[in-house]
């Protein structure tokens, strides 16, 4: 009995699924225990990430981003200013506007937590050559786009009633 190739090619595909599954996951739970390990809620430390990966952004892209209330979103940036990981800055182009900002020369905590993992990563990814890591870069932007899109539309959603 032969595989056929579209068999094969679904089965690949159910492979590169459950791989990324697992990342997410592996991500999250990484992402909890840092939080746990310096006394902050995960959405705060998964916040950081957005800033410092992203950029200084207003606390209505920032909800946008994360998908909170613009009511969690406050308090989620009264949470980080307290600790001193973000300051609020006004927009010079619309004094209306605040600018969240990391404070970069606070997070040593958080990144020392982080580099381990940076370095183990940053190890594996040199051993591949040119061609391949611009084939992941582009997948991985293309999947962060899709899953930014989904989850926008998700909690565009009213969500469902549990108790039906």
């Amino acid at each position: 009995m032969s595989t056929t190739p579209d068999v094969i090619r679904i089965t690949k595909i159910d492979e590169l699924m459950r791989e990324m599954r697992l990342i997410s996951s592996f991500d999250s739970l990484f992402s909890q225990a840092v939080a746990e390990r310096v006394g902050m809620h995960q959405t705060d430390i998964e916040t950081m990430d957005l800033l410092n990966t992203l950029g200084p952004m207003t606390a209505g892209e920032l909800s946008d981003r994360t998908g909170l209330t613009s009511g969690a979103t406050t308090r989620l940036i009264d949470r980080l200013e307290r600790v001193g990981y973000i300051r609020r800055c006004a927009d010079a182009a619309d004094r209306r506007c605040v600018i969240i900002e990391p404070v970069m020369e606070n997070l040593e905590q958080l990144g020392a937590l982080y580099q381990p993992m940076a370095d183990a990563m940053a190890e594996l990814w040199s051993k591949l050559g040119d061609h391949e890591l611009d084939v992941i870069i582009e997948f991985v932007r293309q999947n962060n786009a899709v899953v930014a899109e989904i989850n926008a539309r998700m909690r565009a959603q009213e969500p469902a009633d549990a108790s039906e």
